[in-house]
């Protein structure tokens, strides 16, 4: 489906990608892996044609499609629903003929492939998309502008999930969205009906969605069979393989030279030494590997002694405008405890970070902390308050200015930061580059206790499994959120859940978690009808249950016989016999009674759910 031969790209002058081959087939689900900085993004750009290569072909099968997710935050006055239905754009296109009111030969031919691709079905598929990535029923006839940049993300996904095509390239498409999300995208993505290539730092993510991995190193890609968990142990023997393949060689080598080294100049041996030397320039030398750029040895200190207690919850509640997010919370926080917080989107697992550092304070209640507490805070929002002008050996500088310059950028070195990342402002950093500067700064303070508000975000797999590694080993207590599996895996011993204004440990696992959303989403489904329901006009003298009942069955035939007749003309508008000796009437009939029908099931379910909530006051 896709074919990419001899692919060479560079980037000021130097070569970013190259002579690179790459072969995609139908149904395939590829995970596109590399240090920060490789090309993944860049390789994606030269598939869509936005960018050209500099020698090398990029060759896509006719008739084939490409969805892609915008990475711009886009302004639109459109609602939510309208502006993912945009991402078909043969839905819109169809619905736009089929607006005119004159029905000719092409209004007939949008109107049986309106039928083939599910166009009445396409409201109900946009919404699905909408829910599963955690926007509620009341939020899709909001306006987009009215979203933040990260929820208008997330739209942006989700109209490329709507655009039906053959090949779907998804670039970091975890970076917005919590662990219910990706949990809902992983699902979603294991049906897809096209290939999927796919940038992600998410080892769970990439474990489950992948069947293929491309690594791009040293400028070429490499691909591998399997998930990314398999990658890694490929990877590693055909690494050892070639080390020992090249010690071996070295061994013969230097034998053979030796042999020359000993014999040239002898008569008897000169025509041995000739032939060794001959084959010595015949052989093709393997390069021998080093340790890859970008390898990262994290340390977080925590002080050799603290207070048992570092902080005591009493009676906790916090408003959020007239929304209590919080109430009634009792809980202690000891030494050395590792805490991962769960919970629904919006149930205010940061809001509750950023009370325990006293960055807001509490509507009621208190939280006491324990004398000469030293906490280590990392939040998203922090990078933004770096200064940009200031390098990091200056920021560093400012915390510790009795330390040795030496001494401070050997520090900065053990997170990436050394080199020529010392000297450049911060302003000129990618986001993973600030994450690493902040999570330096945080780790020389030597805190008690780190508070950790997605720390991965941004972070490629190296860095992530250095991090991982480094708070395994640190000593202090943590209490992290995070939409990374792998890292609450390694860390956390306690789950907590923020949910229904209580925050309280919770009986299980992350598999126990994944239970319990399905279970509180399906709770929440539930409200819009109620809210509907509530809103239908009562009799004012409610008839006794045994009356509710009987009416409530006659709904029911009422119903089961509307569905079967919408069953019948959604049936015989998709029979393509219909549209062979067109007749504009029978189908204009056709179009009528399926509109009328569907009207008429819509009105006997909300009549049968005000009888039933009625039966149950």
């Amino acid at each position: 489906m896709l074919t990419i031969q001899s692919l060479t790209y560079l980037q000021n002058g130097n070569s970013l990608l190259e002579r690179c081959d790459l072969q995609v087939f139908p149904n395939q689900r590829i995970g596109l892996v590399g240090k920060n900085g490789c090309g993944k993004s860049t390789l994606f750009q030269l598939i869509r044609g936005v960018k050209q290569p500099d020698s090398g072909e990029v060759m896509l099968q006719p008739g084939k499609t490409i969805a892609f997710v915008e990475q711009e935050i886009i302004n639109s006055n459109l609602s939510v629903i309208e502006f993912v239905l945009d991402g078909d754009m043969e839905l819109r296109q169809l619905e736009k003929i089929l607006s005119q009111p004159h029905h000719d030969d092409a209004w007939f031919e949008a109107q049986q492939r309106f039928e083939i691709i599910g166009g009445y079905t396409a409201q109900a598929r946009a919404a699905q998309l909408l829910n599963g990535l955690g926007f509620s029923n009341d939020a899709l006839q909001k306006l987009v502008n009215q979203f933040s940049g990260g929820w208008r993300m997330r739209l942006n996904l989700a109209r490329a999930l709507m655009h039906r095509a053959d090949l779907l390239l998804l670039d970091e498409p975890t970076n917005h969205l919590d662990l219910e999300a990706i949990v809902w995208l992983e699902n979603y993505l294991l049906n897809y009906p096209g290939s999927i290539i796919v940038v992600s730092h998410d080892r769970e993510f990439l474990n489950t969605c992948t069947n293929r991995i491309a690594y791009i190193n040293n400028h070429k890609i490499d691909t591998y069979q399997g998930n990314y968990d398999d990658f890694e142990q490929t990877r590693a023997e055909r690494l050892m393989q070639h080390t020992q393949a090249y010690e071996q060689q070295q061994k013969h080598i230097a034998h053979m030279e030796d042999f020359v080294r000993r014999f040239r100049a002898k008569a008897t041996k000169a025509k041995q030494a000739q032939s060794r030397i001959k084959a010595l320039e015949r052989l093709t030398r393997l390069a021998p590997l080093h340790a890859e750029e970008g390898h990262f040895e994290l340390r977080i200190d925590a002080p050799e002694r603290g207070p048992d207690v570092l902080m005591r919850i009493k009676d906790l509640s916090f408003d959020y405008g007239n929304h209590t997010l919080f109430e009634h919370v009792q809980l202690i926080l000891q030494s050395g405890t590792r805490i991962a917080l769960l919970g629904p989107n919006g149930s205010g697992k940061s809001t509750f970070i950023k009370l325990l550092v006293g960055e807001i304070q509490p509507t009621h209640g208190v939280i006491e902390r324990s004398a000469n507490l030293d906490i280590g805070y990392f939040a998203q929002h922090q990078l933004e308050h770096l200064d940009s002008q200031a390098t990091p050996l200056q920021h560093l500088q400012k915390l510790a200015p009795t330390q040795t310059e030496r001494n401070l950028r050997t520090f900065l070195g053990r997170f990436g930061l050394g080199g020529e990342h010392e000297n450049r402002p911060v302003g000129t950093f990618s986001g993973g580059e600030k994450s690493r500067l902040a999570l330096a700064l945080l780790a020389w303070q030597k805190p008690h206790l780190l508070l950790l508000d997605e720390p991965t975000n941004h972070l490629d797999l190296d860095m992530r499994v250095a991090l991982t590694l480094a708070l395994e080993q640190y000593t202090g207590a943590v209490l992290l959120v995070s939409h990374d599996r792998s890292l609450i895996r390694a860390i956390a011993d306690e789950l907590w859940l923020i949910a229904d204004k209580a925050v309280q440990p919770f009986n299980g696992g992350l598999e126990d978690y994944k239970a319990w959303v399905d279970a509180y989403q399906g709770k929440r489904t539930e409200k819009p009808s109620q809210q509907k329901i509530q809103s239908v006009q009562r009799p004012a003298n409610k008839p006794n249950k045994k009356g509710l009942l009987q009416k409530q069955a006659k709904l029911e035939v009422a119903l089961d016989n509307a569905q079967k007749e919408l069953a019948d003309v959604n049936r015989r508008l998709a029979d393509p016999a219909v549209y062979a000796n067109p007749s504009r009437t029978e189908i204009e009939k056709l179009s009528e009674m399926h509109a009328m029908l569907e009207k008429k099931v819509a009105e006997l379910e909300e009549s049968w759910l005000a009888l039933e909530l009625a039966m149950e006051e």
